[in-house]
């Protein structure tokens, strides 16, 4: 390679820069100085019931419309620019527009020269006015498309430019790329592909069927049902008269008035539902997926994102991670799958699972019962029917438990009152406190953690084992209900504010006797810690 010192490069740098000065001007002159000249075809067309209509073009606009009438009429614009008017001339006349009629068919194509001029540029602009019930097959690329009032089926595919088709009637396929797609008032079924370019429908008496990407798809008042399948823009479907269908990836995803089932597939997007009168079937990711008013069963799926809704006419199944779910008012029995983010349930008419980690969980109002199962995260569960809770490193909250109560913790202190049924409760290094149980068994097994129970017996006899080590025992018992009573502790003390006959010394580390009749058992037994028994309060 031959060798170029700095100076020389920066000499040759610097005469690069001045004949550029020099040539730029010339060059915007000769741009600046073009002719342009023009040409219009026009052709009627005598067309028979059976024939279609089929065109094929590029460079340029068509603006199709129809009539009553048994005729096709074509006008055709033809320009050409050039740099001289003579250039220009010679090029419009090699520009042809054919016009081909056969039994099938009568079929418009445009021909441009094959070999041009430098600087040399055409493009026809077509005004088509067809029989309404001809059917239609057109093809353009680098111009604007725009059909109306076509009352048969149509075929329409363009490139580079605006799609748009209105007033139609009968089965109507559209393809489009790098351009918009835009769809009115059509009695009978839209096929439309497209890409790179937006998609806007509305008022399709028949079905839809959609696939675009890289741009949005809007569709508004479909008699039946939609298909929509897009990448990379979102999606908009409103008031669909049947089941529907949407695909979608890296953008929204809203539906609503969905008369039929609903399936959403969405990836990288938020999903919002409303007014599904069948099921709904929803999966996204990382975005929030929410629901309102859905007529039948639900399946909620959803990843790296928070789950929420409420009204739901059937069971609903729902499954997350980091996020929250935040359901209320479900007619059927629910279950939840989580980690890493808060569950709340509200209004479930029948049985609700949830199991999470790393989460609050709390359900409030489900009667046919409830099983918890989480980890490291507290847990409240009121007005329900009975219930299971297993958890960890979390408060167990429980009220209004119509059935029975059980709960195994570690870590975590445990809080009930108003359960109807037998409690059974586990825990470790944190205190346990029951109020008004009445079930017929009360059973509390504490590590290292106070155990505080208050108003047992109140319905008759209930049985009650209470035990704990290094944290004091507290039962208050009703007055009136005869207990058979037996006390252990080490390092502690026994004390009693009811009389108890007694085998033992009252206020040893031991002690077995009666409260009353005796008839109910109750086991105390506790290991360096004190226990007390007392009167409930009234």
């Amino acid at each position: 390679m031959p060798f170029s010192s700095p100076d020389g490069r920066r000499r040759r740098a610097g005469l690069a820069v001045s004949l550029l000065l020099l040539v730029s001007p010339a060059a915007a002159s000769a741009r600046a100085a073009r002719e342009e000249v023009t040409r219009e075809f026009s052709r009627t067309v005598p067309m028979r019931t059976a024939q279609a209509f089929h065109l094929e073009h590029q460079q340029g606009d068509v603006v199709i419309g129809t009539h009553a009438q048994a005729e096709a009429r074509i006008v055709a614009h033809i320009r050409v620019s050039a740099p001289s008017a003579a250039e220009a001339s010679a090029t419009l006349q090699q520009v042809a527009i054919d016009v081909l009629e056969s039994p099938a068919a009568v079929a418009v194509r445009t021909r441009y020269p094959e070999a041009r001029g430098r600087n040399v540029s055409f493009a026809v602009d077509y005004d088509i006015t067809l029989p309404e019930t001809a059917a239609l097959q057109a093809r353009n690329s680098f111009g604007d498309v725009s059909v109306k009032g076509l009352r048969a089926e149509g075929d329409v595919r363009n490139s580079h430019g605006r799609l748009t088709l209105s007033d139609a009637r009968g089965r109507q396929r559209l393809e489009n790329a790098f351009g918009a797609v835009e769809v009115a008032r059509v009695e009978g079924d839209v096929s439309i592909t497209n890409q790179n370019g937006a998609v806007r429908v509305t008022e399709v008496q028949g079905a839809l069927d959609v696939s675009n990407r890289f741009a949005s798809v809007e569709a508004r008042s479909v008699r039946k049902g939609a298909v929509v399948v897009n990448s990379n823009g979102s999606v908009l479907l409103a008031d669909a008269g049947g089941p529907s269908r949407i695909t979608n990836s890296f953008g929204t995803v809203e539906a609503s008035l969905i008369r039929g089932d609903l399936a959403v597939l969405n990836g990288n997007g938020n999903v919002s539902v409303r007014g599904v009168s069948g099921a709904a079937d929803l999966k996204t990711s990382f975005g929030a997926l929410t629901f309102d008013d859905v007529g039948r069963g639900l399946i909620a799926v959803n990843d790296n994102g928070r789950v929420g809704g409420r009204k739901v006419g059937g069971p609903a199944e729902i499954r997350t991670s980091f996020g929250a779910v935040e359901v209320a008012q479900v007619q059927g029995d629910v279950t939840v799958t989580s980690s890493n983010g808060a569950v709340t349930l509200r209004d479930v008419a029948g049985a609700a699972e949830v199991r999470s980690t790393f989460g609050r969980i709390e359900v409030a109002g489900a009667p046919k019962g409830v099983r918890v199962v989480g980890g490291n995260g507290e847990v409240a569960v009121f007005n329900v029917g009975p219930a299971y809770v297993k958890t960890s490193f979390g408060l167990v909250q429980a009220a209004g438990v119509t059935g029975s109560l059980e709960v195994e913790n570690s870590n975590g202190a445990v809080n009930a009152a108003d359960v109807k049924g037998p409690v059974t409760v586990r825990t470790s290094f944190a205190a346990v406190v029951l109020a008004r149980v009445e079930g017929p068994v009360v059973e509390v097994r504490n590590q290292n953690g106070a155990v505080d129970v208050e108003g047992t017996g109140a319905r008759g006899c209930t049985r009650v084992t209470l035990v704990t080590s290094f944290a004091p025992i507290r039962v208050r018992l009703p007055e009136g209900v005869g207990y058979d009573v037996t006390a252990r502790t080490s390092f502690g003390s026994i004390r009693s504010d009811m009389p108890i006959t007694t085998s033992g010394s009252l206020g040893a580390d031991s002690l077995s006797g009666r409260i009353g009749a005796g008839g109910c058992a109750l086991s105390l037994t506790d290991n360096n810690g004190n226990i007390e028994i007392l009167k409930a309060v009234k």
